[in-house]
């Protein structure tokens, strides 16, 4: 395969899906409130979301054996977040209950464009536990993470690489004050993912193939960049691929990235090449817009196998 990543050829899990997964609170409306505005609003039932957790619930769907290791309350709100993941496949053993806790939860408007805009409270607190951490990793071929908090990250990537795992990181714009810190990142993971306008943000120009390839120098074997309606991007050693996007009618893209995260890695596990791993994530990630939630529309094989042969 191509830009191969370095992971095991096999273990008991695929993917280890590090992070709390989130009660979403839906409300759609016409658009998003600005400060000391009100709109009205219909509000939806609670689901669940949280990018890691829709990232692992995607790829367990495409029958990558995946575990979670996150925490949620120890009361219903937390239930109902460890039988969602359930409902996908993913493996909870390593979901931690915290008496006392409110489990992480946003709160999503949902545009009537489908665009969203979204307040986010997680659960303070560690989340790594280095022990069970390192027992779970020694499972895994791959550990997918957002490093959102460095100390950890990095805790995280010392572990990971000492359990013989590949590490894939999530970067968005708030985790990175820029190319420097960006480049601190790839140093640590196999595998980036950003969308381009976080791309934007931090390099300061749109994305460009020579300069995501230069971005590589910095450790990382492969950069995937998401371009939403204009498709994806990837840089890999001596590989630059453009993928358009595929038609779709967008409802909600609430999880579409994540759709598109999680499709792409099943399919580098299951051993696609990165041409065809970067077209079934976009086929994914136009499935993923179809619904209401993060997770109502998460593509199947048949799905995207339809996608496909349609194209």
């Amino acid at each position: 395969m191509d830009a191969a990543l370095n992971f095991p050829a096999q273990r008991r899990y695929d993917l280890l899906a590090f992070g709390d997964p989130t009660l979403d609170l839906l409300f759609t409306v016409t658009r998003a409130p600005a400060a000391d505005q009100k709109v009205l609003g219909r509000r939806l039932p609670p689901a669940a979301g949280g990018t890691v957790a829709n990232v692992a619930c995607a790829a367990a769907l495409l029958d990558r054996p995946t575990l979670a290791y996150g925490r949620v309350a120890a009361d219903g709100d937390g239930q109902f977040l460890r039988r969602a993941y359930q409902r996908f496949g993913v493996d909870t053993a390593c979901l931690r209950d915290v008496d006392g806790a409110v489990s992480p939860t946003a709160l999503v408007m949902i545009e009537a464009s489908g665009e969203k805009a979204l307040v986010y409270a997680p659960m303070p607190g560690p989340l790594l536990e280095r022990a069970s951490f390192a027992a779970a990793a020694a499972q895994c071929r791959m550990v997918y993470a957002m490093p959102y908090d460095l100390a950890e990250f990095d805790e995280v990537h010392a572990l990971a690489r000492a359990a013989g795992c590949a590490l894939a990181i999530d970067i968005e714009a708030a985790m990175v004050s820029g190319p420097d810190q960006l480049q601190y990142l790839l140093a640590r993971c196999d595998l980036a993912f950003m969308n381009d306008t976080t791309y934007r943000a931090i390099m300061g120009a749109p994305p460009e193939a020579g300069q995501q390839a230069a971005l590589l120098a910095h450790g990382a074997r492969m950069l995937v960049v998401s371009c939403g309606a204009r498709g994806a991007m990837l840089a890999a050693p001596g590989l630059a691929l453009a993928q358009a996007a595929f038609a779709a009618e967008v409802v909600d893209s609430t999880g579409a990235g994540d759709s598109f995260n999680g499709a792409f890695l099943a399919a580098l596990l299951e051993g696609q090449d990165s041409a065809a791993a970067l077209r079934f994530a976009c086929a994914a990630g136009s499935i993923a817009v179809s619904a209401m939630g993060a997770r109502a529309a998460l593509p199947t094989r048949v799905r995207i196998a339809a996608v496909l042969a349609h194209a």
